[in-house]
């Protein structure tokens, strides 16, 4: 006579339960044995719950889910003492089911699925959280406490007073100079974005001076050409990424005039804003770097006589604005100008014993003077002693000019272009 249903048939599920559990005497028994012999032994405690979670619609599914191995569990017995686990428990209330409500393997697959998704869709919520948080950060680095989102508005200071001055397109107003005295003493970003307000003053008022000046420049040298500020201006910010001086901003403005604005190869005009450094002058800096076919040639015309480059500086309008010393002569003045970097010894192919060889060993061809912080007061007329200035230099730009275009022609297109005062200043 066949058992009775639910009383002493085993269900696929309990005999599966037990094919890999075993009875819970002899596992309690064999997790002792493996123990004793040093080797690690892994548990499953089973979890049965009385509701329905998850979509799970019978206790084999619960136990087949949510079954932990548990590797620290030295026995399944009760407070009482008594040695009863959730297994034994599970397996009575299998008896009570009937086979054709066991869980088959794709309900099994779909359970899983549905669980593992949510688990991926709280992980991505998790990692998307913390780069959230990390772009929110503070710039000062502090990632150990909690980053507080809310908006602090801190209002910037204003412009500094103008005390009566107004803002001229023809000078410098003293509020520019104060703000570059003050950014040369606190040359940091905290202290800048606090005084933005100043800087922004204190560069309109410089754009708008360059702005005029350029009108001017046209008139006096017709090869420089009107361009936008952009391409005549210096940005204030600096390039520390090669240097060890890592202040952030320069503490000045400055503009420079060429055929093709601040860039470039060929000669250019300068103006240099600085307290107490205000600088004006011109040439071609580092040659060695910027162009050094240029200095090849620049030396074998002063190798030639060099006549017509004597000529410019010995000029006097030279000696007048830029070579005023009277214990040196214009042409020693011009070579102290530029020994920043001149060669220490004599150039390849020259001997140690050449006449010029002062002149040879530079590397900058370039002249240049100081202006006072008053010589830009309304009083003063800035815009007009500029252009004067800028005027005696033109000789010099373009016979530097002609040096770099004519670096690759002949030497009687050398001569040419040089206006012909010098018959042996050529390439050779």
């Amino acid at each position: 006579m066949p058992p009775k249903k639910g009383l002493t048939s085993e269900s696929a599920a309990s005999r599966s339960l037990k094919s890999r559990t075993g009875s819970t005497h002899q596992g309690a028994s064999s997790s002792k044995a493996a123990k004793s012999k040093g080797q690690e032994s892994t548990k499953t405690r089973s979890v049965y719950f009385n509701h329905n979670v998850s979509g799970i619609d019978s206790p084999n599914e619960y136990e087949s889910e949510l079954s932990e191995p548990i590797d620290d569990l030295e026995s399944d017995d009760n407070e009482d003492g008594s040695d009863f686990s959730a297994t034994e428990n599970m397996e009575s209330e299998d008896n009570s089911e009937s086979a054709a409500d066991e869980p088959n393997e794709e309900e099994l697959g779909s359970v899983k699925k549905r669980k593992l998704g949510t688990l991926n869709t709280v992980a991505k919520n998790q990692a998307a959280s913390k780069k959230t948080t990390k772009r929110r950060k503070r710039e000062d680095g502090d990632d150990e406490g909690e980053f507080d989102s809310r908006e602090i508005f801190i209002p910037k200071r204003p412009p500094r007073p103008l005390h009566g001055i107004s803002y001229e397109p023809y000078t410098i107003h003293p509020n520019t100079f104060l703000f570059l005295k003050d950014l040369r003493n606190n040359n940091e970003r905290e202290w800048f974005w606090d005084h933005e307000a100043e800087y922004r003053a204190a560069k309109k008022d410089f754009d708008e001076f360059i702005e005029t000046l350029s009108e001017r420049m046209t008139q006096i040298d017709e090869t420089v050409p009107i361009l936008p500020l952009k391409d005549v201006l210096f940005r204030i910010y600096r390039d520390i990424r090669f240097t060890n001086d890592k202040t952030p901003y320069k503490p000045y403005f400055a503009a420079a005039y060429s055929r093709t604005g601040r860039v470039g190869h060929y000669a250019h005009y300068y103006l240099h804003l600085e307290p107490g450094q205000c600088r004006i002058g011109g040439g071609m800096w580092h040659l060695s770097e910027s162009n050094n076919q240029g200095l090849q040639v620049m030396r074998r015309l002063i190798d030639r006589g060099g006549k017509r480059l004597k000529e410019i500086i010995e000029h006097p309008d030279m000696s007048k604005f830029f070579f005023r010393s009277p214990n040196m002569t214009p042409l020693e003045q011009f070579v102290a100008m530029n020994q920043g970097d001149a060669l220490k010894k004599n150039p390849k192919g020259y001997p140690k014993d050449h006449k010029e060889i002062q002149l040879l060993r530079l590397r900058s061809y370039t002249i240049h003077r100081l202006l006072s912080d008053d010589d830009f007061a309304p009083k003063m007329a800035p815009i007009d002693k500029i252009v004067t200035i800028f005027r005696a230099l033109v000789p010099f730009i373009q016979f530097l000019n002609s040096v770099i275009m004519d670096q690759e022609d002949s030497d009687a297109n050398s001569d040419s272009q040089t206006g012909g005062i010098e018959g042996d200043d050529g390439d050779q």
